[in-house]
């Protein structure tokens, strides 16, 4: 799609932000983050997180995509340092929601740039959009002296694997994760990476 514009995140993104990385999650947002705060959605939890630029869970991590000043997608992207179970996390979430995701925030392709969400809304998907947020990102991860980008996906998400393969990602290990009443996902996840040539 030409009209399409790309941009960082800024601070008024975060409400639609947090809704697509929800929707990319598929369960995980859910689940990590329900009945957390009274009187809040675990999407107005992240969206307030956000808003907060706690790094690098942060707006300024995002490259929003907007058609006709409408966000249609956005990835959000970080060093692979910051994957894993941080203090912060341990002090915010119970503590059987982490053990349950330890193999995957233990999963990281170290000296990597990682791809922590990548999500267009269902109406301006197959249209290109999604490569190119890779493709962006990508150049975000070189202009930070990263020459790869890393990411984990549900194993039988059959939507996003061709995508990551044709954009050069290669499968690096199986992570597992349990699936429950939020996570629909029985198979686990991938680990992926695509080193990226200059």
């Amino acid at each position: 799609m030409e009209d399409i514009n790309y941009t960082p995140g800024e601070k008024e993104d975060c409400a639609k932000l947090a809704e697509l990385v929800n929707i990319a999650s598929d369960g995980v947002v859910d689940y990590l983050f329900h009945d957390l705060v009274p009187g809040m959605t675990p999407v107005q939890v992240m969206a307030h997180n956000y808003e907060n630029d706690n790094y690098p869970h942060s707006y300024k991590s995002a490259i929003i995509a907007s058609d006709k000043n409408e966000i249609v997608g956005m990835a959000l992207s970080y060093p692979s340092c910051f994957h894993k179970i941080s203090d912060e996390m341990r002090s915010f979430f119970p503590v059987e929601r982490l053990e349950h995701f330890r193999a995957f925030y233990s999963s990281r392709v170290e000296n990597s740039w990682f791809l922590d969400a990548l999500c267009v809304v269902e109406s301006h998907r197959r249209c290109g959009i999604g490569e190119k947020l890779i493709s962006l990102t990508k150049q975000k991860a070189v202009e930070n002296g990263y020459h790869a980008l890393s990411l984990i996906v549900f194993a039988d998400n059959a939507l996003a694997l061709p995508v990551y393969k044709n954009t050069g990602f290669e499968i690096v290990q199986k992570v597992e994760l349990g699936g429950n009443e939020f996570i629909k996902h029985d198979d686990g996840c991938l680990l992926m990476n695509c080193e990226i040539v200059a």
